[in-house]
Parts: structure tokens; sequence; C-alpha cells
């Protein structure tokens, strides 16, 4: 025990008042002798020790009033085993929720906004001197200032700008970040403070749980900080959400019909009759389906999609419903338009004869409107050359190249195809029967350095169709074949291949690696379709920045009758519009993954506005690679949509998205959350208002002068009350 008031708790000396005075009144008594005392005698000796007893209880009642008094004055403080802190400063890490589950509404504010409210509290009561740290804990841990700051308005200003809505928290990361940041902080006491809404998805994120991230971190620590958890909000009991978007990843074309599906939950017990789900594109509204939802079930809506015009768009999903957490709503994706796809042939066995030509059936199947004369727009332009016209001037305006039975070529057209290829080229190869055997393994494939994924082993097959093959009926996970896992598209197994190339795979060969690899990056070659003898028909490659697709047969009817069934139009479209979008860099991209623009050598600025979620404006840097010219904006953490401006006025739009764990209406449950917070050494308190009353507590003690007055009080009453009480006459 300590007091306050020191000096006054000498105060209880006054005891001795009473005590004096009582002594000086015993003295002044005089013994007088009367003639009738004889007969009083046997009264005073029978209540002598009664009045000498209740005189006592007076005086002792008398001298404990002062020294109550005293002790009251002097303010006396519970302190425990403990010493007193009083205002010495601290330092205090902060764990901010700020995910997406953080913005659910109770009453009129969000959770965010009281957990906003309580860093604000527990920031401003703090004594002067503490420095402060905040650590977002959406999607990954961020902070609010780059290094631990002292200036607690600084600290609340910035902090009530600040905004929720990124994806689900990883508490074991930002415990981490809370943890490493503490050790490097100014002051003995540590402190770190958890407000969240602790939904159960943050806290069973990865293999390592929380509480086990906490222990092993602070057994390491010399100084451990003490640990406290605040939980914000009630759990929710229904909601809502657009948990994603299916649509095919390819290069579309004004006009283009696009299929969107929007997958739809209901996260309650309660069943939704009608359910609205609202389609904008580039913020208007174009079409509405409803849909019927069961409790703890998810639906599909089907949203059939055109653009009328190029460049870059935007498709957003809104379901209305009547629910709190209105973030997981919406969903959006962001597509590109293109006016025209330039596509060389490259023509390896050309002939005056119509559909004679190598490529005269596949320039048909690439841009069918125009041979059909029809007033509909091909996406695809086609050009076609002989070999002998190849050149590099040739290749800078194309986005794909497509050799048909190309026998070889010289070492400018392959160098010319080569740097093609590495800056973002694609290349599809068709085989045929000129092709030179030697070359292209010396050459075209190069030890595995080289263009072509495989190389060429013998012919199979006949013309008569008695050795023919199919490809392999399956579901192809590929992107440029998942076009047809829908039976309605078409059957790729309906074909006959009559002829064609088997191909030395991996397990039959051995690459000897150039010196140079580092400067040609080129992933193993992919079979994505196969043949039912077991043979690759179609093998992918990654070379530098480009993609090569191979194709062990012919792309004219010399050798199968592709071009004679209905697949054959949408097989080729698929491939070579899957060859010209494979390289591009994706407009809808995870949370926290850069956003790329590939810009044309006319956009030469250094940096380009970005205008994020937020409606706040950033620079993204401009780039130059080789014969690439892009651009890069690495702040994507927060899910939405990014708008990148151009000098020339266009934009490009990039969507941020992150994973919908928080949608499930679910938080720790109070029992186990207690456990969690035993297991790694926390308090668990109920706001911010109760840890700072502990605060006090810890730094102050606990004052009993209130107590200690009303027992004053008491002895003040009691002492009135024995003293009309002893002085009535008694015989």
């Amino acid at each position: 025990m300590t007091y306050l008031n020191q000096g006054l708790i000498f105060g209880a000396a006054a005891f001795a008042i009473p005590l004096i005075i009582h002594i000086l009144n015993r003295s002044r008594f005089k013994t007088v002798e009367w003639g009738a005392m004889h007969l009083l005698d046997s009264v005073i000796k029978v209540n002598h020790k009664r009045f000498r007893i209740d005189q006592l209880i007076l005086l002792l009642v008398r001298c404990a009033i002062p020294i109550l008094l005293a002790f009251c004055l002097a303010r006396p403080v519970l302190t425990g085993a403990q010493a007193l802190e009083g205002d010495t400063p601290v330092s205090l890490v902060i764990l901010l929720d700020n995910s997406y589950s953080m913005e659910t509404l109770e009453g009129s504010n969000s959770r965010f906004e009281s957990a906003v409210s309580a860093a604000a509290e527990l920031i401003e009561s703090s004594p002067r001197g503490t420095d402060f740290s905040i650590v977002f804990t959406g999607e990954k841990p961020s902070t609010l200032f780059e290094q631990p700051i002292f200036d607690a308005d600084a600290v609340v200003r910035k902090l009530k700008a600040t905004q929720a809505g990124f994806g689900a928290s990883d508490m074991s990361a930002a415990l981490n970040e809370a943890l490493a940041i503490s050790t490097g902080m100014s002051h003995p006491r540590r402190e770190i403070i958890v407000l969240s809404d602790f939904q159960s998805a943050d806290w069973t994120k990865g293999k390592t749980s929380p509480s086990d991230v906490i222990q092993e971190q602070l057994s390491s620590i010399e100084l451990p900080p003490a640990l406290t958890f605040i939980q914000i909000g009630k759990p929710l009991t229904a909601n809502v959400s657009i948990d994603s978007l299916d649509y095919p990843s390819r290069v579309l074309g004004i006009g283009q019909r696009l299929d969107i599906r929007a997958n739809v939950r209901n996260h309650g017990s309660e069943n939704i009759d009608t359910l609205r789900i609202v389609l904008k594109i580039d913020g208007q509204e174009e079409s509405v389906s409803q849909v019927g939802l069961a409790g703890n079930s998810s639906s599909q809506a089907l949203f059939p999609v055109t653009f009328t015009t190029a460049g870059s768009h935007v498709v957003e999903f809104e379901v209305m419903a009547n629910d709190d957490l209105k973030t997981d709503n919406k969903l959006s994706a962001a597509f590109s338009v293109w006016e025209s796809l330039p596509v060389l042939l490259v023509d390896g066995a050309p002939s005056q004869e119509p559909l004679q030509s190598e490529t005269d059936f596949l320039a048909v199947a690439l841009t069918p409107f125009t041979f059909g004369r029809l007033t509909l727009a091909d996406l695809i332009e086609s050009k076609t050359v002989t070999t002998n016209e190849l050149k590099a001037e040739t290749l800078e305006a194309m986005k794909v190249v497509v050799l048909a039975n190309v026998d070889k070529l010289n070492d400018q057209q392959l160098d010319a195809l080569k740097t093609f290829v590495e800056t973002g080229g694609a290349l599809f190869i068709c085989a045929g029967n000129k092709v030179d055997l030697n070359w292209s393994r010396e050459k075209f494939f190069a030890n595995g350095n080289g263009l072509l994924p495989f190389p060429y082993l013998t012919l199979k097959g006949n013309q008569d169709g008695s050795e023919s093959s199919q490809v392999v009926a399956q579901h192809f996970e590929h992107p440029a074949l998942d076009y047809f896992n829908n039976t309605q598209n078409g059957d790729l197994s309906s074909a006959e291949i009559q002829r064609w190339y088997t191909l030395e795979e991996p397990s039959n060969l051995e690459i000897n690696k150039s010196s140079d690899d580092d400067e040609t990056p080129d992933a193993a070659p992919v079979v994505i379709a196969r043949l039912s003898t077991g043979d690759p028909l179609l093998v992918e490659k990654s070379f530098g920045n480009g993609v090569v697709l191979q194709f062990a047969t012919t792309c004219d009817a010399e050798w199968n009758d592709l071009p004679m069934k209905p697949i054959y139009v949408p097989l080729m479209q698929q491939l070579v519009t899957y060859l010209a979008s494979r390289n591009i860099p994706p407009q809808n991209i995870p949370s926290g993954t850069p956003a790329i623009a590939l810009l044309s050598s006319e956009e030469t600025t250094e940096t380009l506005s970005v205008t994020t979620p937020e409606a706040t404006t950033q620079l993204a840097q401009t780039y130059v690679q080789g014969r690439l010219n892009y651009a890069q904006f690495e702040q994507t953490l927060r899910p939405g949509v990014y708008r990148m401006s151009l000098p020339s006025e266009q934009a490009f739009h990039f969507v941020s998205s992150t994973s919908r764990d928080e949608s499930i209406p679910g938080t720790i449950e109070t029992a186990k959350l207690k456990d969690v917070a035993e297991s790694a050494g926390a308090t668990m308190l109920e706001s911010a208002r109760e840890y700072l009353k502990q605060d006090r507590l810890r730094r102050n003690g606990r004052e009993i002068w209130k107590y200690v007055l009303a027992g004053l009080l008491t002895l003040m009453f009691l002492e009135l009350v024995l003293q009309q009480r002893f002085s009535r006459v008694r015989i």
C-alpha cells in the first residue's frame, strides 16, 4: 500500500487530542464528603466497572476518528506485490483488423469504425512519451507508418482517415509483424493489443495457428510484450455473397458474346425466394436476373455479355440482398476488347488451286465472316505469306505467327522469329510433308534451346485411314481447350487423324542447356492433348516472354479430316486467340499482385496515373525490357477496380479480388477464443474501456479512501449514539 498524499498521514497523531482531554477531565474531579454518601456506596460499587468500560469505548472511538480522517486525506492506494508505474510511457502496438468483414454494419457504425474509435481512445489515453505502431491485418500485414512514432495526435488523425474492405486477415503473419516491431521499440514495457472481430477463417489460415506463432516468438524475446485481445462486434447470423465469376480467358472482339456465370451463396439458414442480381457494364445497368436460394446453399446466374466498343471495360455484378455485410454483395471483372487480332500465316506449300494451299482452310476458319462476305466483322485479321516472304519487318505488327508445313528457315528468319517470340509474340507450328527433320532438330529444336518444343521423330499412319487415330476425349484442364469441355461446343474425338509425326518427349530426350539459359528462360514443354495412340498432338512451350504451340499433324485436310468437321473453326479460333492472350498481363488479379499493362512504343511517359478503389490517385512506373514497353503498379492490396490512365486518354482497368472466406457469418466462439488467448498468454477483454480501467489500476493502484471515509462517518455516528446511551442516568 502507498499514499498519494503521504504528508497528511501524520495527521493521525491528532488521536492524542481526545486522549489528553480525557485525562485532563479526570484530573479536575474532587471528592466531597456528604452525609448521605453511604447510601450510594453499594450502587457505585456495582456500576463502577461498567462505567469504566463505557468510557474506554468512547475514548477508543474518539481516538479512531482523527486517525481515519488523516488516513482518508492521505488517499491510500492498494498496489499488491508490484510497484506502481504511474505515468511511465510504454511501447504500444495495435493490431487493427481492416479485412472486409469489419465493414459489417452494427447499428449506424461499422465494426471498423468501432475498432478505430477504440484504438483512438487507447492512443489518446496513453501516457506522454509513448511510442505507437499500427499494424493492419487485412490481406497481408501493413503498417500505418513506416516507423513507430510518438505523436499520438498524428496517429489518430491518420487512423481516422483509413478504411476497411481488404482481404481476409492472416493473423499468424500479422502477429509475427507486431512482435518483430515491438522488439525494436523504445520502452521496456511493451503492449500488443488486437482489435478484431476474430473471424474463424482468419485464425485457421495456414499450417501454424496464431497461438503457436505467439508462443514460439515470445520464447525468443528477452522482454516479451503483454498481449491483449479485444473483440469487436457480434457474430452475423445470415449473409449473402457473390463468391466468384466464371468466364473464358481469351481475347474478345467487338460484338462477340461472352458468357459470365455469377456464383451466389446464401450463408444463412433461412430460404430466399427471390434474389435479384444486377449486371452493370462500365457503370451502366444492362440486365437483371433472379434466383432462389435455399438456406446454406449456392446457385448460379448466367449473363451473356457483348461489348460494342474496343478498349478496356469493367463488368460489375451486385446481388440486392438486405444483409449487414454489403462488401461481398458486389464483384467485378475487367476485360479488354480488341478491334482486330493480326495473325501472320506462313504457307509452306502454296498452291493456285482453291483450298489446296497449306493455309487455305486455316484462313477460312480464322476469318469466316470475311470469307462468307457477311456484315459481321471478324476479330482476327490474317495475312498469308510464303516462306521466302517471312522477314523481321513482317513480324512487327503481328500477335501470332503460324508456320504451316514450313520446311526450314534461313538464319536471319530464325533469329527474327526468336526475337518475336522472346519479346511476347506467339508461334503456332503445324507439321506437314515438307518439314526438314534434320534442320528442325538441329536449328529449330537446338538441344532444347530453340523454338520447337519437341523434335520430330517418325511419321505414323497412312492416307487410307487404316492406322488412323483420334484425339483422346477427356476433361481438358488447359485453357486453350477448356471450351470443348462443354459437349455442345463440339467433340474433338470425332475427327480422324490419318497421319502425324511422333514427337520425342523428355523421358527419351537428353536436353543440353546452353550457357545463356538465364538470358532466355523457358519452361519445360507441356502436352495439352494426345492421340489415342498415346502420341502428343498439341505441345506448349514458353520461350522468353512468348509462347510456342506445336501441332503434330497438318492444319489442312491432307493428313486429317479436321477441316471437314464443325469443330475445326472453333478449335483453330480457340488456339489462336489463346496464343494471342497467353502473354497479355491479366487484368483480373489476386490482391497484392502487381497490375501490369503493355504499352505501345508511342507511350513514352515515365509515369502513369492510377485511380484506386478509394478514389485516390497514385503513380505507376513505366519500364522498357527489350522490345516490351509496360507500366506496373504495385499497390493493389485493396480489392476493387484500378484505372490506369494513358496519355492518349485511353485506360486500362484492373480488378483486384480476394477470397470470400470472411463471408461466412461466424466468429470464434467466446469460450474457444478465451482458450486461444490463454494458450497465447493473452488477456481477453470486452472493450477498450475495460482495458483502460485495468491499465489505470496497474499504473495507479486501487484507491480506498472512499471506503475509509465511509468508516469515518460510521464511527462519528457511532460516537454520537454511544454518548447519548452512556450518559443516561442508571441506578
